[in-house]
């Protein structure tokens, strides 16, 4: 249960930070430029965050995956 709540959880950050990354890339409005690249750091901060990475760590661990 843990490790597909996990996959689930890591596969929605992936598609925030592809579809971010289209925005950025593709739109020609600046002010929507900047918002994408506001909201890729963001997601960005999220998923390599040390803290993040400690605490998703001690849960694998308390469950028995790591």
């Amino acid at each position: 249960m843990w490790t597909s709540l996990i996959t689930l959880i890591a596969l929605v950050l992936l598609a925030a930070i592809g579809a971010a990354v289209a925005v950025a890339l593709a739109t020609t409005d600046h002010q929507r430029a900047q918002r994408a690249l506001t909201l890729l750091e963001i997601l960005l901060g999220a998923l390599f965050n040390s803290s993040g990475m400690l605490a998703a760590v001690i849960h694998l661990h308390q469950a028995g995956l790591l």
